[in-house]
């Protein structure tokens, strides 16, 4: 998937992939990388030692045959910038760009390689080449998915998080369908989750509300009818696969073949149906805690085709909301700062974590 230019925290954000395959006779050490605009003869960033290791560390994959669902997660004892003979490495990047005059129209790529072989006089070898062209197209723009404030961007834009790692291999593809997901909860003026017992889900403060159409678009998926989980415990009240892994859910035809998600609604609160016209705003649902899903909460994302996990993920970026902070972490006692006003966005997408008011 080639970068789209999204706009958050006032400056633009180029989210790609590059995968490198090893087809030679011995295991590759990548020791550098440098990312260049098109025949720019200085690299606008270089990735080495620990910071090139956190773009190769792999996320989690999820492998679907016709048979079998299979979970894999990354181990922390495992040498990422090392590719086996055979083997393939994702590099996961993120470059910002201050300005939108700044963004470039295609990025060209450096590789430098140590090969692990038993010759004594071997080097290290250049890779010139990867060069990836960006997509100028403007993403798409949504209205508020929820209303009122103290809104968590939680796994928002991020290049580290689950939602940007997540690969799913099936049908013989591997996709990122929650490249741009946020998971959507509330807190209240303190910073807190929940009130009282945590088993609840009725206890947490996002519980409940009203889940909102982002646009003018058809109904093209409904699922219904998936008890919830035990809030906060992982106890999972029904067996996971990727069938369930969304919950109860509406999916949006938004046109030009993209698709907006909103996962893990209440089971029976959805108010729409297949094939009904829907207007921007329009109440879908009520947030819940069903499918893959932890705490209650609501995951929205965009992808360009009618499946929940066969399609990749686009950009889209929010009409307008106020940023009232950003938490440290999920949970953890917070205030907005004293005597600071919200900071007012329009067209962009919220970064992780940062708090939102919506009109």
């Amino acid at each position: 998937m080639p970068p789209t230019p999204v706009k958050a925290d006032g400056k633009w954000y180029l989210v790609y992939e590059l995968n490198v395959t090893n087809l030679g006779p011995n295991n590759l050490e990548l020791v550098r990388v440098e990312v260049l605009r098109d025949r720019a003869k200085r690299p606008m960033a270089t990735y080495t030692d620990e910071e090139l290791k956190r773009r190769l560390k792999p996320g989690m994959l999820w492998t679907v045959g016709a048979e079998e669902f299979r979970i894999e997660s990354s181990s922390d004892e495992q040498e990422p910038q090392v590719i086996g003979r055979g083997n393939r490495a994702v590099m996961y990047m993120l470059m910002i760009v201050q300005r939108e005059a700044d963004i470039p129209a295609a990025l060209h790529h450096r590789l430098f390689f140590k090969s692990h072989s038993a010759a004594k006089n071997a080097k290290e070898v250049v890779v010139e080449g990867a060069r990836v062209t960006v997509n100028r197209q403007a993403p798409l723009v949504l209205s508020a998915p929820l209303r009122g404030e103290g809104w968590v961007a939680t796994e928002g834009l991020s290049n580290d998080n689950h939602h940007r790692r997540l690969i799913i291999v099936t049908g013989g593809k591997a996709r990122i369908p929650a490249r741009f997901a946020i998971d959507w909860t509330r807190i209240d003026a303190d910073g807190r989750l929940v009130h009282g017992d945590r088993t609840n889900n009725a206890n947490w403060y996002s519980y409940g509300a009203e889940v909102l159409a982002g646009a003018n678009a058809v109904v093209a998926d409904v699922k219904d009818g998936i008890p919830e989980n035990e809030g906060g415990t992982g106890k999972w009240a029904v067996p996971f696969t990727l069938d369930v892994g969304g919950g109860n859910y509406v999916m949006l035809d938004l046109g030009k073949s993209n698709f907006a998600f909103y996962a893990h609604l209440q089971p029976k609160s959805i108010r729409v149906r297949v094939g009904q016209k829907v207007r921007r705003g329009q109440v879908l649902g009520l947030l819940g805690n069903s499918g893959h899903s932890v705490t209650p909460h609501l995951h929205l994302h965009v992808v360009n085709g009618n499946s929940l996990w066969g399609a990749e993920s686009v950009p889209y970026v929010f009409e307008s909301f106020e940023v009232q902070g950003v938490v440290p972490a999920l949970g953890e006692a917070w205030k907005p700062p004293p005597n600071v006003k919200s900071d007012k966005r329009r067209i962009e997408i919220p970064t992780e974590n940062a708090v939102i008011r919506f009109p």
